[in-house]
């Protein structure tokens, strides 16, 4: 029988008992002599049947043994039913001879008492097997419920934790480009049998297994560095491999702080656990929403690879680094070699280049060790993989009058010829299969090119004169966009002119229809790849090859186009300057957004249609502050000079200069707010540079308006156009006058950008100066021109603002003054600065918002600026959201500033009341000293991995109260000490770092637990309070460890019952309930253990503070009888000197 049968049969069952309770009920009535008997019987037939509606109520999906119970022929459910069919029989028999009879006024009872009581004694002993069988099913279901329930929390902890895991990676990954899209294309092209002279020779093998090992694969361009490298990916099993390529045309992979966070993911990715150092960089960067700097990533870094066997860090393609910032990535890269962690192996691959040469010579003088090497990409080593290259390529020839003979001489003479280039190799052949006779083919392997600038050269004379325009300026925006555009905006860009309006006209579009790009068709396809970086398309599917990503093919296309072989002779047209390419692409985004602002009207259309009509309106809108900037960095020294991108910045950024450069026509009203409404679409929130804003990408989704905007004079003040801002100066005023709080932007008003702006902000900070703007004139993110600079960081900014009339006093509600922002920050020279002119060193800010300066360095651990502060007179014992100077330091385990603070003499025992929520109950309370704050947030994040145990150390020396309350209140106040904060952290351990637990932290927590018993924590009335404490604490430990380990052993009786069952089992998923089963109890070993340990450190804590209070109790007593002994001694002294007295007054009293 199944659930339902069972179900069915109780039914049948109760049914029977509610139609022999209705019989009763007549006879009940009918014979008046036998109620007693009647009642008797009713009573346990209906006691019978709840107990039976009962067990109908419980799921279907019975256990094995009540099933067994109720189905049986000779189980109680049939028992019972057979006793009710007997005595049903009974009463319908004489209820049927007496109507029979006749009209009788009374029914006779059929049964004697002793069957009464024989019915009675057997439904009641069935009832009862019943009741308890029902009872045994609740307890197991509640069981049941409650595993599910623990299950459920358990896993609920783990998601969390594994939340916070991914919320970490996210935060690492956030912006990183995927260097997975590279390598795949690497792995493409990658021709098996080649690169086993690197894979299989001496200098890999031994690289791999040395301590702190670093390679270095150089070669000329094209020899396949990059093809060779990724096979170590296959090489290592149980290893991390995390690599990176530098691209030319990919200003985000040319990052050194990418390139860190990106090994750093891959390797935490690989972990089991996630560091506590990464956890804490986490929290100190505001839990994500920001970036670490190079210096916190190198420490991440260096705390991620310890305790991994191997981790390979390969960085592709050093020389597509820019020169100018080169050096910073190759410092980097010797600063992880000396660490000399035995576990890391550095593998880079470039070209020879001079400056990377030299450093990689500098450390290989370094090296004692001789764990640097380097390997050349030369002659005779790659021709055979450049051989094994070329027999596969030429097998997928069709020309049928290649021969296999002629093959293999194609083959030999090209490989002879490549000069140990793939790529030359690769153009050669191709040249070679578009030849369609043999005798052109055979004269052909005479004549190949022996370079690549050859074939180059050769491409660029093959363009006809109606496309050279198009091409070259393709050119320029390949080669210097600050994104790889696709083949759709590339398409539009060319088309745009920047001479006079209308700057594009629709019938000079290029045709991008369907798979028919003409652009594509006009480059030479020797120059450019195409590639699809796995987005999605969002505007329009029919445009799928519109959607893919052009770039050069190579990185000696673009050396060659730079180089001064194209500045002269024929193709000089072609020739790459950087400052000319910047130039053009600034004015052409500037150009595309006036022309297709002038021509969207509020309310803008939907984004897809946008996109539709302009598809280049993304990357002008993000891409043209970043393009002008570059401009700036450039020709830095003549920013006065106006170029025809700054003419049309004007026209963008201010609707007058239309009329004032002959363009009354032109419509530009909106230009600026549809600008800023596709910048803050990609991030709302001030600051961002011009180069985060160009890299970014914009919500797709809405086009919301976003108010306010900053003006276009703040915008140029930060992002750094200097050469724009006399401009808009000149022609528009800018009035000096308070601005409406209510429409000024985060920026602020100019001063205040250009305070916290990015580059060149000395300079614009003197032109708006010399322009008369309010140095003390509010608005924006810091509110104040001078708090804005100070929280930059910029000294120098700081005191020019001072110097030109900048109050030191005022404050915002969010920053507090300048000062409070030099001390957050850490300038000990600008605070230095600022006291020296009289900055008031107890401002707490805008309605006592931060507190004081010395608490904003303490709870920073500052210790230069604090050093300043006490030195100038600071109160070290100002509060501020229920912290002092020291509780700060303290919770921090911050060792150097507390020895720093506790030399100025602050009270070690400062009490503060904390009131959360703003209720005034006291379960809102919490009481802390500098002792209690060293417990208070070690547990969650081991604040800055300093030592406890010296903070403690340095406390208790100090005189702190080991005996003084703090913590949450009760009904009569604080009652943790901090014995019992320790036994918290304790008793935590496990539950918040779970498998991250270093047995160190026990350790550690065990060693101030004794620290503060050595320290007289179990003494005085205080310590036989706390004895109460751990005892009941301990009672409950107790009572929790036998729960859980009455659950261990139902959890083994389940796993040894489905053992037995198991073999007649059909259909039952036995492998993953057991496996399921086997989870679970190595779940609760690991709770008992946890809970067994913190027993015993709670039986240690007892015992020690018994010890202590036996001790005292003994000294108590012994002070007691020396206090009675010297009381008898006095007191007999007294007797003597009484009786002495009375002996002599006797004879006087004689006399």
């Amino acid at each position: 029988m199944d659930g339902l049968s069972t179900a069915a049969s109780v039914i049948a069952v109760v049914q029977l008992a509610q139609a022999v309770g209705g019989a009763l009920m007549e006879y009940y009535e009918g014979v008046k002599s036998a109620r007693d008997d009647i009642q008797r019987l009713y009573h346990s037939i209906k006691n019978l049947e709840s107990v039976l509606k009962s067990i109908n109520d419980l799921p279907h999906t019975l256990s094995i043994n009540i099933q067994t119970l109720l189905e049986n022929k000779t189980g109680t459910l049939s028992l019972c039913k057979a006793e009710l069919d007997g005595i049903e029989k009974e009463l319908d028999t004489f209820s049927k001879q007496q109507n029979h009879i006749g009209k009788l006024k009374s029914l006779i009872w059929p049964f004697k008492k002793k069957d009464v009581d024989k019915h009675v004694d057997f439904i009641d002993k069935h009832k009862h097997d019943l009741m308890l069988a029902f009872g045994v099913e609740n307890l197991h279901m509640s069981m049941h419920h409650h595993n599910i329930l623990e299950d459920i929390q358990s896993e609920i902890r783990a998601a969390q934790r594994d939340k916070e895991r991914s919320q970490i990676i996210e935060w690492l990954t956030k912006s990183l480009p995927d260097p997975s899209t590279e390598h795949n294309i690497a792995r493409e092209k990658f021709q098996e049998g080649t690169g086993s002279w690197l894979i299989d020779g001496n200098h890999l093998n031994t690289w791999s297994k040395t301590n702190n090992s670093f390679l270095w694969l150089n070669g000329g361009a094209g020899a396949g560095k990059s093809i060779l490298w990724h096979q170590l990916c296959k090489q290592e099993i149980n290893v991390v491999v995390t690599y990176w390529y530098i691209k030319f045309d990919n200003l985000t992979t040319q990052s050194v702080s990418n390139i860190i966070r990106s090994w750093i993911r891959d390797i935490c990715s690989n972990r089991r656990d996630t560091p506590q150092t990464l956890k804490d960089a986490y929290a100190y960067c505001n839990h994500g929403q920001q970036q670490p700097t190079i210096k916190q990533m190198m420490e991440i870094l260096k705390s991620v690879v310890t305790g991994l066997q191997d981790v390979y860090l390969v960085v592709d393609a050093l020389d597509e680094y820019p020169k100018a910032e080169r050096d910073l990535l190759l410092e980097a890269l010797k600063d992880i070699h000396q660490w000399k962690i035995d576990s890391i192996h550095i593998f880079v691959t470039s070209r020879a280049e001079d400056d990377i040469r030299f450093h990689l010579d500098e450390m290989r003088k370094r090296d004692v060790s001789d764990s640097c090497q380097s390997i050349r990409v030369q002659d005779p080593i790659i021709t055979e993989d450049i051989k094994k290259f070329l027999h596969e390529n030429i097998s997928s020839f069709r020309q049928t009058m290649w021969s296999s003979d002629f093959k293999d001489e194609v083959v030999e003479s090209v490989a002879r010829q490549a000069d140990g280039m793939f790529r030359l190799a690769a153009l050669q052949l191709e040249s070679l299969k578009l030849l369609r006779t043999m005798s052109a083919v055979k004269r052909g392997l005479n004549q190949l090119p022996k370079s690549l600038d050859t074939f180059y050269e050769r491409a660029l004379k093959e363009i006809s004169d109606d496309d050279q325009y198009y091409v070259r300026i393709a050119l320029q925006w390949i080669a210097y966009s600050a994104r790889p555009l696709t083949v759709l905006e590339l398409s539009e860009a060319v088309v745009v002119r920047t001479e006079s309006s209308p700057y594009l006209q629709e019938d000079e579009r290029l045709s991008c229809e369907g798979e028919e790009f003409a652009l594509l068709d006009m480059i030479p396809s020797i120059f450019v790849t195409s590639y699809w970086d796995g987005r999605s398309l969002d505007y329009d599917e029919s445009c799928w090859k519109g959607a893919y990503h052009i770039r050069f093919a190579h990185f000696s296309v673009l050396e060659f186009l730079q180089s001064s072989r194209t500045s002269v002779g024929p193709g000089n047209e072609y020739h790459l300057q950087e400052l000319n390419g910047l130039e053009s692409i600034a004015a052409r985004c500037i150009a595309y957004l006036i022309h297709a602002c002038s021509v969207l009207k509020h309310p803008y259309p939907e984004v897809v249609e946008i996109y539709r009509r302009f598809p280049l309106i993304f990357h002008a809108a993000l891409c043209w502050t970043y393009y002008m900037q570059r401009l700036e960095f450039q020709n830095n020294e003549s920013y006065n000079l106006v170029r025809d991108s700054h003419k049309l910045a004007l026209l963008l950024m201010n609707e007058r200069w239309a009329s004032s450069v002959n363009h009354a026509s032109l419509n530009n009203q909106n230009a600026w707010e549809i600008l800023q409404i596709i910048c803050k679409s990609f991030k709302a929130d001030f600051p961002y540079s011009a180069s985060e804003l160009a890299l970014s990408e914009p919500n797709r989704n809405s086009m919301e308006y976003i108010t306010p905007e900053p003006c276009p004079l703040s915008w140029a003040c930060y992002h750094g156009l200097i050469s724009l801002v006399p401009l808009l100066l000149s022609n528009v005023p800018y009035k000096s006058s308070p601005p409406n709080k209510s429409k000024v932007s985060k920026l602020g008003t100019p001063l205040h950008a250009a305070a916290a702006g990015w580059y060149f902000s000395e300079r614009i900070v003197t032109l708006l100066l010399a322009a008369g703007m309010d140095t003390n004139i509010s608005g924006g993110e810091w509110y104040y021109p001078l708090i804005s600079a100070a929280a930059a960081n910029r000294s120098e900014i700081c005191k020019l603002l001072h110097q030109a009339g900048a109050r030191l006093d005022h404050a915002s509600a969010r920053h507090g003054t300048a000062l409070h922002a030099a001390c957050r920050n850490g300038n000990v020279d600008l605070c230095e600065y600022f006291l020296e002119n009289g900055a008031n060193i107890e401002s707490r800010g805008s309605c006592d918002s931060v507190g004081t300066p010395l608490l904003m360095a303490s709870a920073n651990g500052n210790l230069g600026v604090i050093k300043i502060l006490l030195a100038s007179g600071a109160n070290i014992e100002a509060e501020h959201d229920s912290y002092t100077p020291l509780q700060y330091a303290s919770m921090l385990n911050d060792v150097q500033a507390c020895e720093m603070l506790l030399g100025f003499g602050p009270d070690v025992n400062h009490k503060t009341i904390a009131v959360k929520g703003g209720g005034l109950s006291s379960c809102w309370r919490q009481t802390w000293t500098p002792l209690h704050r060293a417990f208070a947030l070690w547990i969650k994040c081991k604040p800055r991995g300093n030592d406890i145990l010296t903070t403690i150390e340095l406390l208790l020396k100090a005189g702190a109260d080991v005996l003084a309350k703090g913590g949450p209140w009760e009904k009569n106040g604080p009652m943790d000490t901090t014995i019992v904060l320790c036994l918290n952290c304790l008793r935590d351990l496990d539950r918040v770092l779970g498998a991250s637990m270093d047995p160190s932290d026990e350790r550690t927590l065990k060693k101030a637990l004794d620290m503060l018993l050595d320290a007289g924590a179990g003494s005085g009335a205080d310590g036989a309070e706390l004895l109460l404490v751990l005892d009941k604490r301990g009672a409950m430990l107790e009572k929790y460890l036998r729960g859980q380990e009455s659950h261990r052993k139902s959890i083994s009786q389940q796993r040894s019952y489905l053992s037995r069952r198991r073999p007649c089992t059909v259909t039952y998923d036995a492998d993953d309930t057991e496996y399921y089963i086997e989870e679970r109890e190595r779940r609760m070993d690991s709770i008992i253990e946890e809970i067994q340990r913190a027993i015993l450190t709670h039986n240690y804590t007892y015992n020690r503070v018994q010890e202590q209070q036996e001790k005292e109790g003994e000294v108590s007593m012994q002070r007691g009888l020396e206090q009675d002994s010297e009381e008898k001694r006095l007191c007999g002294e007294a007797e003597g000197v009484a009786s002495r007295e009375l002996n002599n007054r006797i004879p006087d009293l004689s006399l």
